[in-house]
């Protein structure tokens, strides 16, 4: 499984930053389109109102009663350039455009132009398609607009009537959307808000880091707590207090696991201990049945071999009793080993001849299919003797099981010195190891036996490594070699 960039109290992070960011930004753009369209429509109702005022104003003036009835009154003849106009009434219009403070034009209902207050950008008649939206308008009131630049031209059209509600003109108001002061006002707002906005993303920022830590504390907790548990110690629960159901229930359930680990520790600790006195049982009683056995049978071939009037009886009797008591040193070593817990066996470092302790070992077994040769009469190596009995008689031993089911049963132990070493070497004509067997032969437990316990080989390993020496073999079927170097004592 690949491992998370980013920690869970990061992701809380910058979740909740990039949450306010976002809000931050949606208020942004909210605020800009409602300053817009609050401006567009401010001078859409100022425009409005401007265009009302006019109108009041002219239905008031066409109601003096100075004012002809008579359209004669109104404009006179047209010339080239337009209408001659009245001039009485020509200055009251002037004096309503400088009452209202607004520029407009005036055109008869064709689209021609009568009047105007301001001749800059002025057109002289009104496009057809204008006159016919603005006569078929409910309202006859009609806007157009044109963007000339960053600034908006806004173009007002509507009727003018007379006090019998007859159309007379054309009203015509040019409205330009200036934003110069709502601009700076704007500019003004925004530099504002967006000072409050570093000020609260700053804000932010602390509160999300606290909120975060708050929200994970525990969990940190909790994994420092799980990479600290270790089964050989007493693990700590945890008792702080959780901010949320979820996290209670999981401390909760860490703590619970905490308990069954020690329970479980605690168990297997008495089950290890059980173990091993069963271990040592076996162990022991392995060392005990190898030298019973030759013991068994060399007691056996004396009694079948013994005659009281044989001239060397005595002698025969002290090597028979010398062979005995090695034995039985073995089995007292062992016990006492097994009463102290201690290694089987205490290791001693004795200088002993290997060739006559070799042969000693051998004597044990009185078989005639075991021979043995050396080239050498005397050579000592720094072992307990015990030890180097043990040795042979379990290679010995494991030798005769191999050959078992050989017709010609044949056992060698050699003895010999090379340079700076005494190597002793146990060959047989059994079936061999195999090749599977073979990686496995000095592992502790590993038999390929019906009975047994599978610790000779393995202790044997244990014992020559303990007096820096080396076991080896080699084998195939009808020759299988176990070979020992011990260091040669100076």
């Amino acid at each position: 499984m690949k491992q998370p960039f980013l920690l869970l109290r990061t992701r809380i992070f910058f979740a909740m930053i990039i949450l306010v960011f976002i809000s931050f930004l949606l208020i942004g753009v909210s605020t800009s389109f409602q300053i817009s369209e609050s401006s567009s429509y401010y001078h859409e109702l100022r425009l409005e109102r401007k265009e009302a005022q006019l109108q009041r104003a002219f239905y008031n003036l066409f109601n003096e009663k100075s004012i002809s009835r008579s359209r004669q009154y109104l404009f006179m003849t047209e010339t080239e350039d337009g209408y001659k106009f009245n001039q009485d009434l020509k200055n009251k219009i002037s004096n309503i455009s400088k009452v209202q403070n607004i520029d407009f034009q005036i055109y008869d209902l064709d689209g021609k132009i009568i009047n105007s207050t301001n001749n800059e950008g002025l057109i002289r008649k009104i496009d057809k398609e204008i006159l016919n939206e603005l006569s078929n308008d409910e309202d006859f009131n009609i806007v157009k607009k044109n963007q000339v630049g960053k600034i908006l031209n806004r173009y007002s059209y509507s009727y003018l009537f007379d006090k019998n509600s007859e159309p007379i003109w054309i009203l015509n108001i040019s409205y330009f959307d200036d934003d110069k002061l709502n601009t700076y006002e704007i500019r003004s707002f925004i530099i504002n808000i967006v000072q409050v906005y570093i000020l609260l993303f700053i804000l932010a920022i602390i509160i999300s880091y606290f909120v975060s830590s708050y929200i994970t504390n525990p969990i940190s907790e909790l994994v420092k707590k799980m990479k600290q548990m270790r089964l050989d110690k007493v693990n700590k629960k945890i008792n702080k207090n959780v901010s949320s159901k979820e996290m209670f229930t999981l401390v909760n359930s860490y703590n619970n696991m905490v308990d069954q680990i020690d329970t479980n520790v605690k168990k297997l600790s008495k089950n290890q201990r059980d173990l091993a006195w069963r271990e040592m049982a076996k162990q022991v009683a392995h060392e005990i049945k190898n030298p019973l056995t030759p013991m068994k049978l060399s007691i056996q071939n004396f009694k079948q071999r013994f005659n009281p009037n044989d001239p060397k009886i005595q002698d025969k009797i002290q090597d028979f009793s010398a062979t005995l008591i090695s034995q039985i040193d073995v089995l007292s070593s062992i016990s006492t080993a097994f009463s102290h817990y201690a290694e089987l066996p205490a290791q001693k470092n004795e200088n002993i001849d290997i060739i006559s302790a070799t042969k000693l070992a051998l004597e044990i077994f009185n078989d005639q299919n075991i021979s043995f040769e050396a080239n050498i009469d005397f050579l000592k190596v720094k072992i307990d003797r015990t030890n180097l009995i043990r040795i042979i008689t379990n290679l010995v031993k494991n030798a005769i099981q191999a050959t078992e089911n050989t017709n010609s049963p044949k056992i060698s132990v050699t003895v010999e010195r090379i340079r700076n070493k005494a190597i002793i070497e146990i060959q047989d004509n059994g079936i061999g190891i195999s090749k599977k067997n073979a990686e496995k032969i000095f592992e502790p437990k590993f038999t390929t036996k019906s009975k047994g316990m599978g610790l000779g080989l393995s202790i044997i390993k244990n014992l020559v490594t303990n007096y820096n020496g080396q076991i080896s073999f080699t084998s195939r079927r009808g020759k299988t070699v176990f070979k020992i170097e011990l260091p040669i004592h100076k």
